[in-house]
C-alpha cells in the first residue's frame, strides 16, 4: 500500500520539456510535459483506446497525441480528436493529476484531487537560493523507497559502503540523539576527530574534522540530511581552519513496490562561485549514491527471496523505524477515510 494523499516528487524540472516524460508512480503509469506557457501537464500514460503509452507520442502545443492511431488529448485529458470520424466517445479521456513545480523540482499529487493543495508541496528552497551553490540528479533504484529512506536515516553504514568516497573509517563511534513529532522524524549525529575522507580530501582538507549531520524526515519520503563540518579540536576564541554547512536534499517515490524513483541534491553555503567544486561534489557523491543503489538492490533481491526472513534492529534504527511509523499512521488514517466516504 502507498500513501495518495500527498506531494511526491515526479521530476526535476529540467527533465519535464515539450516532449512527453513518461514514469510509473504507485503502481500509476503517468505521462508529463510543458504546454506552451511552460506550465505542467500530468496525465494518466495510458490511452483510452488500445492502452498504448501516451508517452510514446508527441506533444502538439498544449495537446499530446497517442502515437499508435493518433487520438488527440488535451490538457485536461478529454480526446478532443478521434481519426476516421466526426464525434468523440462522451468517456473518451484519462485521468489528469494536480502537478506544481518548486525550486527546481516537480511534485505531483496521486490521491484526491480536491485535497492537494500546492502551497504544502515540500520547498527544497536552498536548491535555487543565490546564496548557495546546488545541483539535482536522479536515480531509478529497483527497491522498496522506504530502504532508501532507512538508508539515509542511518549513516552509520557510511564508513563501510563508502570508505572509497565519502567514509572515514574512523567514523564508528559517533553520538546519537533521536526526536520525534506527528508528522517528522529527526536524528542527530556527531562525529568527533574523523580523519578526512577522500572526498574531504580532493577538496584540499588534510587535517582531521567534526562531523555533525542533523537527518529529518518528512511524508511520505522526503529526508533532509544538515551537514556541518569543521575543524577538529578547535579551542574557544580560535580562528577557524574550516566550517562548511552542506545540506544533501532527497526524496523518494515508489514506482512499485520494489522500485522506485531518487531524486537529490546537494546544496552549500561556501566557495559558491567555484564551478570546479561543484563538478566534483556531483562527480563523488553519485558515485556514493551508486554504491548505495547497488547495496539496496541487492538487498531488496536478497529480503525477494524470504519476506518473512527475521532481522534485528539496532540504535542506528531508530531514526528509519520512526519514519515508518508515521508513514503506516498515515496510511491507517487514509484507510479509515476511505472507508468511512464508502
Amino acid at each position: 500500500m502507498f500513501l495518495r494523499n500527498q506531494w511526491y516528487c515526479a521530476a526535476l524540472s529540467h527533465e519535464v520539456k515539450a516532449e512527453p516524460l513518461g514514469r510509473i508512480f504507485l503502481n500509476e503509469p503517468v505521462v508529463m510535459y510543458r504546454r506552451v506557457d511552460g506550465g505542467l501537464v500530468a496525465l494518466e500514460d495510458r490511452c483510452c483506446h488500445r492502452r498504448a503509452p501516451l508517452s510514446k507520442g508527441k506533444v502538439e502545443g498544449d495537446r499530446l497525441r497517442c502515437g499508435y492511431h493518433g487520438f488527440l488529448y488535451d490538457a485536461s485529458g478529454s480526446v478532443v480528436w478521434v481519426p476516421g470520424q466526426d464525434k468523440v466517445p462522451p468517456d473518451a479521456r484519462v485521468r489528469s493529476y494536480p502537478v506544481c513545480e518548486k525550486n527546481g523540482f516537480v511534485w505531483i499529487w496521486m490521491g484526491a484531487k480536491s485535497l492537494a493543495d500546492p502551497a504544502k508541496a515540500p520547498a527544497f528552497t536552498w536548491n535555487d537560493d543565490p546564496a548557495w551553490a546546488s545541483w539535482t540528479d536522479y536515480l531509478p533504484i529497483k527497491a522498496n523507497y522506504l530502504y532508501v529512506v532507512d538508508n539515509l536515516m542511518d549513516l552509520s553504514h557510511v564508513p563501510f559502503l563508502h570508505i572509497k568516497t565519502i567514509g572515514s573509517a574512523d567514523d564508528t563511534e559517533p553520538t546519537l540523539k533521536w526526536e520525534r513529532g506527528p508528522d517528522w522524524s529527526r536524528g542527530t549525529r556527531a562525529a568527533y576527530n574523523l580523519a578526512p575522507p577522500l572526498r574531504w580530501k580532493m577538496e584540499g582538507i588534510n587535517h582531521n574534522i567534526d562531523q555533525m549531520k542533523v537527518m529529518t524526515f518528512t511524508p511520505p519520503a522526503n529526508v533532509l540530511i544538515d551537514i556541518l563540518t569543521t575543524d577538529s579540536g578547535r579551542k574557544p576564541g580560535q580562528t577557524p581552519l574550516l566550517e562548511q554547512r552542506l545540506i544533501v536534499l532527497d526524496s523518494m517515490t515508489p514506482e512499485t513496490e520494489t522500485s522506485c524513483h531518487y531524486f537529490f541534491g546537494n546544496c552549500r553555503n561556501y566557495k559558491i562561485d567555484s564551478m570546479e567544486l561543484t563538478a566534483m561534489l556531483h562527480e563523488q557523491t553519485v558515485i556514493a549514491f551508486n554504491e548505495d543503489k547497488d547495496m539496496l538492490e541487492a538487498e531488496q533481491r536478497i529480503i525477494d527471496l524470504d519476506p518473512t526472513a527475521s532481522q534485528i534492529d539496532v540504535m542506528g534504527d531508530t531514526g528509519g523505524l520512526q519514519s515508518r511509523r508515521i508513514v503506516d499512521r498515515l496510511l491507517a488514517e487514509e484507510s479509515g477515510t476511505r472507508a468511512a466516504a464508502e
